[in-house]
């Protein structure tokens, strides 16, 4: 028997679904590839996650969540591939962050192909999904060690579950998003507005989700700072408001929307910045709320920087898709009769354009995927070696906070001070152990700390501080001192 037009048709359309599922299944393999990758080369932590990782070691391995200015969200998804990595080696605490970073970045990429296939279809969606995947700065944070991609998946799995009506799950995601950046209450007030009018009853099971982590998130912030917050972050705030009272923080504000604004074109090319930002207004949608923490991002004092944008990225790329759209259903209708080969040259041009755009901001991104911008030999050794006659009590000054994290000991971060005497006195007065003194840091942010990288010290400062190790490089700005300070 011969098979039917019927036949043919579902396994053609069959045939094109296979196709379709295997070119998704392919994107998200390289995305996997591209994240580990990264993720293998980079040996140093940030700033800032020093303090997460801390906090990610305290929770698997003491059982206690400490009280800090950085939530326990982020911490607490680190700490499970930690209990499987080790208890007491700095770092395996940071291959954790990577493997969490590696696999919440391509679970970003999946997300995004399910918010935007069904409003952009199966192009443009994987259009979109591709960038995410492949943009540079998307594939700089796997190999972070912050909380930017498990905000991101968290506001974003949230959305994709109230939008099929699991609010329940879509409340338990969204709680536990504001345990990793409070920020995202503001998307979550709105979308529990949306749900309450459009369904015209109060959405319970979406409320009852998020109070299942915000409340003893709450109660966990008045017992642990003495006070009704919102927010451990809220001092950021609030030294904001003490340092520009009144009209001055209006400036404040300005500044920041200033320096914040251009950066989304420097991520993305002007082209698809633009596109995103008509996109977003003109085709106004629930899912919109989920760019309402931007808006808390330049209250504060804070450097501007682009990962800022980052967790936004998939809601910018609808924007863009569905201002595209529109752009090109325009220039069909005013095509008359031709509208088809009318809008062919228009359309072709602003595809053009977009892809020119990306490609610009993306060859300016690309060499940081694999250079390090905190790789500060000298403090990571001046940490290894600190190990030995250390314990985690031991308190260690420095600019930053790499070498007491390599050490497993507390940090005490250097101030302004005017010479190595005044240090000195500093180190003594506030009971630290050892100083560790990194040539560039004292080139570029405390010249007041040059005494100490001479030999022999000082008469003044020999009877002080006794110098224990040096470590020498062939670029002599990781070259590296560590004294001890003499009680």
């Amino acid at each position: 028997m011969k098979p039917s037009r019927t036949d043919h048709g579902v396994a053609a359309g069959g045939s094109a679904g296979a196709v379709r599922n295997g070119a998704v299944v392919a994107l998200l393999l390289a995305a996997l590839a591209v994240r580990w990758w990264a993720a293998a080369g980079n040996e140093f932590p940030t700033v800032d996650g020093t303090q997460y990782l801390d906090q990610a070691w305290q929770i698997s391995f003491t059982g206690q969540v400490p009280y800090s200015c950085f939530p326990p969200g982020w911490p607490a998804l680190v700490a499970i591939p930690l209990r499987f990595l080790g208890a007491d080696d700095p770092h395996a605490m940071l291959a954790a962050a990577h493997l969490a970073n590696v696999a919440l970045g391509v679970l970003l990429v999946w997300l995004s192909w399910l918010l935007l296939k069904p409003r952009l279809g199966f192009g443009l969606a994987l259009a979109g999904a591709a960038v995410v995947a492949f943009l540079p700065q998307q594939i700089i944070l796997a190999k972070s060690d912050l909380s930017d991609l498990a905000y991101a998946c968290g506001l974003l799995g949230g959305w994709l579950l109230l939008e099929r009506r699991r609010d329940l799950p879509a409340g338990l995601v969204l709680g536990y998003t504001y345990l990793v950046r409070p920020e995202s209450a503001l998307a979550s007030l709105g979308l529990l507005a949306w749900r309450w009018r459009s369904g015209r009853k109060l959405p319970w099971r979406l409320a009852l989700g998020h109070a299942v982590f915000v409340l003893p998130y709450l109660v966990f912030l008045k017992v642990s700072g003495g006070g009704w917050d919102v927010s451990s972050k809220t001092v950021a705030l609030s030294q904001t408001l003490d340092a520009y009272p009144g009209a001055a923080y209006l400036g404040v504000i300005a500044r920041n929307l200033g320096l914040l604004a251009p950066l989304l074109t420097g991520q993305l090319g002007l082209p698809l910045a633009l596109l995103a930002a008509y996109g977003a207004a003109r085709h106004r949608g629930a899912w919109a709320w989920l760019l309402a923490p931007l808006l808390s991002v330049p209250l504060v004092i804070n450097p501007m920087v682009v990962r800022f944008w980052l967790p936004y990225l998939p809601v910018l790329l609808l924007g863009a898709g569905l201002g595209a759209r529109s752009l090109a259903a325009l220039a069909i209708a005013r095509g008359g009769k031709a509208s088809g080969r009318g809008a062919r040259v228009p359309v072709a041009l602003l595809a053009i354009a977009v892809i020119a755009g990306l490609a610009v901001a993306a060859i300016d991104d690309a060499p940081y995927i694999e250079r390090d911008t905190e790789a500060y030999y000298g403090l990571k050794d001046a940490g290894l070696w600190l190990r030995g006659p250390a314990t985690r009590q031991t308190l260690v000054a420095d600019y930053k906070p790499y070498a007491a994290y390599w050490a497993g000991c507390r940090f005490l971060k250097y101030p302004e001070l005017g010479s190595a005497l005044d240090y000195a006195l500093w180190a003594g007065n506030h009971d630290v152990d050892y100083l560790v003194v990194n040539v560039q840091t004292v080139r570029q942010y405390l010249p007041g700390l040059d005494g100490l990288l001479v030999s022999p010290l000082a008469p003044e400062l020999a009877g002080r501080l006794e110098l224990v190790q040096t470590f020498f490089y062939d670029r002599v700005g990781d070259n590296t001192v560590v004294y001890r300070v003499v009680r």
